[in-house]
């Protein structure tokens, strides 16, 4: 798990690490699930339902994939370091409501609804 206060550099460092590995053909791909909000340390952990939905975010993501959750695509909109095309709304287990999530690559801006 990373922990970062902005969702432009986590976002940075997650897809810089997904496609060095997916290059690699010696390590298994990576999948990551990337999601914002307020969360709280306690003892060497995180807590909160960012932390939540990020894992179960990147339970649905592909191999060779970063998903990210509506917020991180809201917070980080049309920065022009990456495109996000929108990859559905899903119920996941544990969330209450519905999350969108966006497919999150290096490019120009939004590429989806």
């Amino acid at each position: 798990m990373f922990v970062c206060p902005e969702p432009l550099p986590m976002l940075d460092v997650v897809v810089k690490l997904v496609d060095a590995v997916d290059t690699d053909n010696d390590f298994p791909r990576l999948r990551a699930g990337v999601a914002s909000g307020m969360a709280v340390s306690r003892a060497g952990d995180w807590f909160g339902s960012p932390v939540n939905v990020a894992s179960r975010v990147t339970g649905v993501a592909r191999p060779g994939t970063v998903l990210a959750a509506d917020s991180v695509w809201e917070a980080v909109g049309d920065s022009g370091d990456f495109s996000g095309s929108f990859a559905g709304a899903r119920r996941l287990k544990g969330i209450k409501n519905e999350v969108k999530l966006f497919r999150i690559r290096r490019g120009d801006g939004f590429d989806g609804d």
